[in-house]
């Protein structure tokens, strides 16, 4: 396939700065290979040549489509070409001397640094139960990725307790890992940095010879040309990386800041936003072309991404014809929700789409259970990508362990689980101590903990396994004394301290995994309300059964894909089923917590308030463009979700639709064509509305005088007013959506009865309270 217009511009242009904004679906990718390949066709030498990206599997794909195109007229070995870690990572090894690093120095992972960390712990008597390590080198990683060193712990903005604590152990943590010889990830991003900043800043001794001159000052004139994928995702020491690395290069960025949705773990959208500024003479050319997608899915994404004020702007477009109609389709609760998407996938299947064509999207991981449960009552297999299945999970697998062993105290395998799950001071030759004697004696770890003594375990390690056992026993006779099954779980979590544990360690993940507890907890609730007469027992029995299920694991090649957005990135599929589209669940309820809070002290939003709602309409943004030729949206009027009921009123990514490219009834919009709409109705949508006069007294008779006021109210003037609810074609009712009055106002709608013109709302009014008013006299938002 020929490249088009803009790809070649983007592949031919020389002598000043790029910046290629390719939007989802225009090939950016090829554009890359085709440039490094033109490049080397021209004459520059391959070592001239730096590609970096973020990831390994990037880094392997760029380099065998540059090898296949090149088909042996170049050494395609010499090009340097990676992921901002191993390109780092190569750069110490050859010079790290200079910044306490040998050629041989290791480079620790996830778990080396958490090791470390709590030697650390260990080493300054921190107990890891009031704030875990994870913790703090999650915070560590923070101003890592912002470039800043430890004496600039402040710049975070923890509380104070919090910044003092990651001073302390943080410079610990840093002096360990060089007494080792090694460099955490974000190590090995700063290191360097730091190594080409010194870089020719020293004057050379009198007498100096060429060959003592700093050879890093050579590594930043090295390359001509360097070339940066997904530049929207690079956080600031990664974009001073490039720039001390292409200071005799010409810089071309690749990316999409409509696809910048990495900001929690420290990307910044800024960084390819203000690119241009950043660089004179800076060319920007935009792939607007999109091969993936049909036309009415291009238009919701259009429609969904050109709300956020910070971004370039483009328009994407397509050759593949409208296609489908979007599918919106407005479920009661979770579990209607779950069944349509089963029946969805059956008719996708019928159509011939293979199942690894068939996706299914969700915001948080906690929303897979009640759909994961479908598809396993249906048989159909299916796949998480990206993540575990919902009873997969390391705090569930905890969770059900404690259930278990109150179930039943000789289950040894649950007991060694969570014996010290959150650490309570039980470490591992405690229990090797007591699985001896249990083997010895062929009785149960929880019996043989009861006197520990006996096993040889004395002190603080004996009291510590009686609290332990103390709380197990007061947690079983809650089981047997009936308490419901949801109530026994949430005291569960919050007797052991688990909840807690994870609460306080505050990252991103562990709040995931408090949602998925919560969840957790909702599912037992649900369980105990749907079966009365069933137990405990039932239920472990019965999620036994679904962890086990063969339409389960991630493995499966042949299987429906189940993954949350920010998983999706990068992928794409026939058909995606996105579910859960509900204002506090996409956006969810942290990022919009900002704007409520806004709206109650009457004020603008804060830069980082507006940057977090952004940054959720990118996600939607995502979401829709992995769709080929299908996409399907779901929202649900009511949802138990993380053990709480809530009522639904539709996203704000759902009421930006284009009404014309979807098939069902889009949320406070009523088309002009739609059947069934009066000519009286027609003719307001079809003109302007009038201006709104000036305010009525309270009691005269007017348009609203159905209307029993209360004194002293004033009349409002009208806003711009969109429809009326009064046909059958009106917007869909539901407890919770948003309506506007022109006396009182936003409120939220809490009932209705009658029909037509004769529909009647119950809302209820921040101000005045519930009001009863005609539907005609009301309009939705």
């Amino acid at each position: 396939m020929q490249l088009n217009p803009a790809q070649q511009a983007a592949v031919d242009h020389r002598g000043s700065p790029l910046l290629v904004l390719a939007g989802a679906g225009t090939g950016k990718t090829r554009v890359i290979t085709h440039r490094v390949a033109a490049l080397m066709d021209e004459g520059v030498p391959p070592w001239r040549i730096l590609a970096v990206t973020f990831t390994n599997k990037a880094a392997a794909e760029m380099r065998a489509r540059i090898e296949k195109m090149c088909e042996g007229k170049v050494d395609v070995s010499q090009l340097w070409v990676g992921t901002f870690h191993s390109i780092s990572a190569r750069i110490l090894r050859r010079h790290g001397e200079s910044v306490g690093l040998s050629r041989n120095f290791a480079i620790y992972d996830t778990d080396d640094q958490t090791r470390l960390m709590k030697r650390v712990f260990k080493e300054m008597n921190r107990d890891d139960e009031q704030i875990k390590p994870r913790a703090i080198l999650g915070h560590l990683d923070q101003l890592k990725n912002r470039g800043l060193t430890i004496d600039q712990v402040d710049q975070l903005g923890l509380e104070g307790f919090m910044t003092r604590l990651v001073a302390l152990l943080g410079r610990r943590y840093q002096e360990l890992l060089r007494a080792a010889d090694a460099s955490d990830f974000g190590d090995l991003l700063v290191l360097a940095v730091k190594l080409l900043e010194k870089a020719g800043t020293e004057q050379p001794r009198p007498g100096a010879q060429l060959v003592d001159v700093d050879p890093v000052v050579g590594l930043k004139r090295r390359f001509l040309h360097v070339v940066v994928d997904e530049y929207q995702d690079t956080n600031p020491v990664q974009a001073r990386l490039v720039e001390l690395l292409s200071q005799r290069a010409q810089l071309c960025v690749v990316g999409d800041d409509d696809q910048a949705i990495y900001g929690w773990r420290g990307a910044d959208v800024s960084q390819i936003l203000g690119f241009p500024d950043r660089q004179p003479g800076c060319e920007l050319i935009r792939l607007e072309q999109n091969y993936r997608s049909t036309g009415h899915i291009l238009r919701c994404a259009d429609a969904i991404i050109r709300r956020n004020e910070g971004r370039l702007g483009k328009t994407l477009w397509s050759e593949l014809g409208d296609g489908a109609l979007v599918v919106l389709r407005a479920c009661e609760d979770e579990r209607e929700e779950a069944r349509f998407v089963v029946n969805e996938i059956l008719d996708a299947l019928n159509e011939d789409i293979p199942p690894e064509e068939i996706a299914v999207f969700y915001r948080t991981h906690a929303q897979s259970r009640v759909i994961e449960q479908q598809l396993t009552d249906h048989g159909m297999r299916y796949a998480i990508f990206g993540g575990l299945g919902f009873f997969e999970r390391k705090e569930i697998k905890d969770a059900l362990a404690y259930l278990r062993l109150l179930q039943n105290p000789a289950s040894d395998l649950d007991f060694t689980r969570i014996v010290n799950e959150p650490a309570r001071g039980i470490g591992d030759t405690t229990v090797g101590r007591l699985t001896a004697l249990a083997a010895n004696r062929n009785v149960p770890l929880l019996e043989v903990a009861r006197n520990p003594e006996e096993a040889g375990v004395g002190g603080a390690a004996a009291k510590r396994l009686a609290l332990f056992v103390a709380m197990i026993d007061e947690l079983t006779a809650r089981l047997h004394a009936g308490t419901p099954l949801g109530q026994l779980a949430a005291e569960v979590l919050e007797r052991t301290g688990y909840r807690d544990a994870l609460v306080q360690e505050g990252s991103e993940e562990s709040e995931a995994r408090v949602e998925n507890l919560d969840e957790f907890v909702g599912a037992l609730t649900e369980f105990a309300q749907d079966n009365p007469d069933q137990t405990l027992a039932d239920y472990l029995e019965q999620v036994s059964l679904v962890s086990d299920a063969d339409g389960g694991g991630r493995g499966e090649v042949r299987a429906v894909r189940l993954m949350t957005i920010h998983s999706a990135k990068g992928l794409e599929f026939e058909k995606v089923i996105l579910t859960g589209m509900e204002e506090k669940v996409f956006p969810h309820s942290r990022s919009i917590a900002g704007e409520e809070a806004a709206r109650e002290e009457g004020r603008r939003l804060r830069p980082e308030e507006r940057a977090q709602l952004e940054e959720e309409r990118r996600l939607a943004y995502v979401a829709v463009t992995r769709a080929k030729r299908q996409l399907v949206v779901t929202y649900a009027r009511r949802r138990r979700l993380y053990n709480q009921e809530f009522i639904g009123a539709p996203s704000r990514f759902v009421r930006d639709l284009p009404p014309d490219a979807v098939r069902g009834r889009v949320p406070g919009v009523i088309r002009r064509d739609a059947p069934g709409v009066p000519a009286q109705l027609q003719a307001m949508l079809s003109s302007p509305p009038p201006r709104a006069a000036a305010p009525a007294p309270a009691r005269e008779r007017s348009w609203n005088s159905d209307i029993v006021y209360d004194e002293g109210v004033a009349a409002r003037p009208a806003a711009r007013t969109r429809a009326p609810i009064a046909s059958d074609d009106a917007p869909s009712l539901y407890k919770g959506m948003q309506v506007r009055h022109r006396q009182y106002g936003e409120g939220t709608l809490v009932g209705w009865d009658g029909s037509g013109n004769n529909l009647k709302l119950a809302i209820n009014f921040p101000v005045v309270g519930v009001k009863t008013i005609l539907a005609r006299f009301c309009e939705p938002l």
